[in-house]
């Protein structure tokens, strides 16, 4: 299905119907609201694999008693600069959200700010929580491990998650930068959207079970996610699985299961950074600074067939200003999969 026969549903229609199923499993009215909003966020942006696509799954977790309602982060220890939390098996996005409050904090105490989180859900979408940052003149990084989806470079089992990396920087444009990026070729999530959706991926994106290249959505959920970069992104997989798994004591490697999986709790590692612009120079030298930069980014002379040289987030902002005027694309599969939920949880939806 094209995003021309998507049904466009305003963002604030959406928003409600996220935070009226998350009631209804009894998540506190604040951090249903904030769960609400990173999925919806995701859709505006159009990193759907990471939107409202996979808010059934948080809930059903919840109903099969995986995931606590209520989450209620455990500061495990506290140092200067660092933290560690535990999510106690909570949504990730709440316990994303304070760990990025608490780095934003310690960024201006101390310049720079590093809290990990284990024990936590699936967060969705990394940028939500860097751009936390921004409002506050730091640069925000997170980090988080998945479930494995992608083997190690010349590997057919899938070892490491795709594994992503967030980095956002503020600018005085009114457009930051923002690199949002998996360490597979793409998120598993666009894979498992086009199986919902009954179309064909390209045949970069994965191998099926046998390690052959396939351009079957289904099959190639069965196999393992292709890194980007080649040996590269497999480095930077490990590499960020370390510093949130191995380094906050969450599960890593093979060990962090699905959110799709019902038989036990989902729980990843996050790694959230804060840097406070003010303790290395003044801001506004910063920001003349990286000025300078993005003029000289978005001077260079054009290929053939280029109109525009976009920044990292930048067609992401396009995107969601698009979408916040005339609604989100969201797939009929989906719909009627919310449709279901709610009706199974006796909820009225406003879509």
């Amino acid at each position: 299905m094209t995003e021309q026969q998507n049904r466009r549903i305003p963002a604030a229609a959406l928003t409600e119907a996220c935070v009226r199923l998350l009631r209804r499993v009894g998540v506190p009215a604040d951090q249903a609201a904030l769960t609400a909003d990173v999925c919806v966020q995701a859709d505006l942006r159009g990193v759907e694999s990471h939107g409202v696509l996979r808010l059934p799954a948080y809930i059903h977790q919840v109903m099969h008693g995986l995931m606590a309602a209520d989450t209620r982060v455990e500061v495990v220890r506290e140092h200067g600069a660092m933290a560690l939390l535990d999510g106690r098996g909570g949504f990730g996005q709440v316990a994303a959200s304070q760990a990025m409050g608490m780095a934003i904090q310690k960024a201006k105490d101390y310049g720079i700010g590093a809290v990990g989180v284990r024990n936590a859900g699936h967060f969705g979408m990394a940028a939500y929580y860097a751009m936390m940052a921004l409002g506050y003149d730091c640069i925000g990084i997170v980090v988080s491990n998945a479930a494995p989806s992608m083997a190690p470079w010349g590997g057919m089992d899938a070892i490491l998650g795709s594994n992503p990396l967030c980095v956002a920087i503020p600018t005085q444009t009114g457009t930051p930068i923002v690199l949002d990026m998996a360490t597979s070729l793409v998120a598993r999530g666009k894979i498992r959207l086009a199986a919902e959706k009954g179309e064909k991926i390209p045949p970069t994106w994965a191998l099926d079970a046998a390690g052959q290249p396939t351009d079957d959505a289904a099959a190639a959920l069965k196999g393992t996610l292709l890194p980007v970069g080649g040996p590269k992104g497999y480095g930077l997989a490990l590499v960020n699985d370390v510093l949130a798994g191995v380094l906050t004591g969450a599960p890593f490697g093979s060990g962090i299961p699905s959110v799709h999986d019902l038989t036990r709790p989902s729980a990843v590692g996050f790694y959230l950074q804060a840097i406070d612009i003010a303790s290395y120079l003044p801001t506004a030298t910063f920001y003349e600074r990286i000025q300078k930069l993005i003029a000289e980014v978005k001077g260079c002379r054009r290929a053939p067939g280029v109109s525009c040289i976009y920044l990292p987030g930048e067609p992401e902002l396009e995107r969601a200003k698009d979408r916040l005027a005339n609604g989100i694309p969201v797939p009929a599969a989906l719909l009627d999969n919310l449709r279901e939920l709610a009706a199974q949880l006796g909820v009225t939806l406003p879509l």
